[in-house]
């Protein structure tokens, strides 16, 4: 419903601007809509707003002639660089299609994750990651005609002018080149223009991953890590919300036995916990008869054994306990909070152990693990987050895992954002896959991408003697664009067919 409701959003906002574009266009401030147009470099059609200027050309020619011998290394290695990416994107698409057809016939359980898939909003892509989405495709855009650009320049074609659109929710850029020049030059000087796109695309992945891996060196004056997982985010109304429950900022160090330096312990804590038996609480017996409050034994509608009085206390909890392996097992009513401060235990011996510094002394009249008398997907947890007292989850864990956002960045200072580390690593994750993703897609010898252009000038170079005619080799450029595009449109339909109706 909500995906049905963003798309006649999309829809009426996109009508919307082109329906009054057509209406200002045919009235009386025609003309000095159109003079605004040409003076702003703005343009309007179904579905998408482009801004074009040529303004930028200097900045251009100041950026390729900075450091020159340098920059000629450097176009030349995107042209190596474009060689080897070629092959690799080819054989990719060639494994992912093999891999998508096989998993057509196979059980759901049964099928491999794809390598490539097409990112849709609100199908695979959270509506709330969208400006990162947004951000990061327009900045690989923009560095990606800024390397034709600047490589065009370098080999004397002009540049006529740069652009950005907007095309229903993708954002983009392109460059103008003189279409004459670029016919005049070698192929070689084609190549290091035509291949400077994708290599700018390659290199800023490689910034990007560097970024990420240093991000905890780099924000060090500013944020700690290894000592807690802060609390970032909350979903209101939730079980892990609220007066009792976790508040940002919090910092948490332990969830029961399993301690928690970190965002990755947080999550591996949290599956453990998935993973594994009901954990116990130690108690001596005396504490258990003090504090028993247990009435008749019964089971519920849902098979769980129930021992308290729920209609006049919310605070107590029935738990079970043996007094040996071969005994009988037991129920108590307890004060659930009371209960859950007692060192974790799994077996009554676990209780006696000096590891429990609460009970590193038997009491006299025994002690015994008691176990939450719960379902299996129900956890009586104790979240340790650096207040008193601790917080104390009944639940399943994984409302603590979608409910609660965490960092592993601990702010130095109580002005910083807690989300600030989170959004740049966030940032950097889609640089890389979306910038990895344009690289080598546009790479692939397919009509319209780079990759049709890299091919014809890779012909001319490397056949130019073989084939003298120019229509030989105009024909064979044109034969493996032809399977490039087949190959990558029959990846993409499938791609999107196992997204959408799968």
């Amino acid at each position: 419903m909500i995906q049905l409701s963003a798309v006649a959003l999309l829809f009426l906002f996109w009508g919307a601007v082109y329906a009054a574009d057509i209406l200002i266009l045919s009235s009386s401030y025609s003309r000095r809509y159109e003079r605004f147009l040409h003076h702003t470099g703005l343009s309007v059609s179904l579905g998408q707003v482009r801004w074009y200027t040529a303004g930028l050309n200097r900045t251009f020619v100041r950026l390729a002639s900075w450091q020159s011998p340098w920059q000629r290394a450097w176009f030349s290695a995107g042209v190596w660089f474009a060689y080897v990416a070629m092959v690799g994107s080819i054989v990719l698409l060639v494994g992912t299609l093999v891999q998508g057809v096989r998993n057509l016939t196979r059980a759901p359980e049964e099928r491999t994750q794809q390598i490539l898939v097409p990112v849709m909003p609100g199908v695979n892509l959270p509506w709330n990651h969208m400006v990162y989405f947004a951000a990061t495709l327009l900045l690989a855009g923009v560095l990606h005609e800024l390397g034709h650009a600047i490589a065009a320049i370098r080999e004397q074609v002009r540049v006529n002018g740069f652009g950005i659109f907007c095309f229903v929710i993708y954002p983009g850029a392109f460059v103008d080149l003189s279409t004459e020049h670029l016919d005049s030059v070698s192929a070689k000087q084609k190549l290091r223009i035509f291949c400077a796109g994708v290599w700018h695309n390659f290199v800023l992945v490689l910034l990007a991953l560097v970024l990420l891996m240093c991000m905890p060196f780099l924000l060090l004056p500013l944020y700690s890590t290894g000592q807690a997982a802060v609390v970032t985010g909350l979903v209101e109304g939730t079980a892990v919300s609220g007066p009792r429950g976790l508040l940002l900022g919090d910092h948490v160090t332990r969830m029961d036995d399993c301690p928690i330096r970190s965002k990755e312990d947080w999550e591996q804590c949290i599956l453990g916990i998935l993973h594994t038996p009901h954990r116990g609480f130690c108690q001596s017996a005396d504490q258990i008869e003090h504090f028993n409050t247990a009435v008749k034994v019964h089971k519920t509608a849902h098979g769980v054994v129930e021992c308290c009085n729920t209609n006049t206390s919310l605070s107590e909890l029935c738990f079970s306990y043996r007094h040996s392996n071969l005994s009988s097992q037991n129920h108590a009513c307890l004060p659930a909070r009371r209960t859950a401060s007692g060192a974790v235990c799994r077996t009554n011996s676990d209780c006696l152990t000096p590891g429990h510094h609460k009970l590193s002394q038997p009491w006299p009249h025994g002690v015994y693990c008691l176990f939450p008398a719960l379902d299996n997907n129900t956890r009586l947890l104790r979240v340790s987050q650096g207040r008193d007292p601790p917080m104390l989850f009944l639940g399943n864990p994984w409302e603590l895992y979608y409910h609660a956002k965490v960092s592993s960045y601990m702010p130095r200072f109580n002005f910083l954002p807690l989300e600030l580390p989170e959004v740049l690593e966030t940032f950097c994750k889609y640089l890389i896959s979306l910038s990895g993703a344009l690289a080598v897609l546009n790479v692939v010898p397919c009509h319209a991408l780079d990759g049709q252009w890299i091919l014809s000038a890779l012909v001319d170079l490397q056949l130019g003697k073989l084939l003298p005619n120019r229509r030989d080799r105009d024909a064979v450029a044109a034969l493996v664009s032809l399977l490039g595009t087949v190959l990558l449109g029959a990846n993409i339909a499938l791609a999107l067919w196992s997204l959408v109706f799968r």
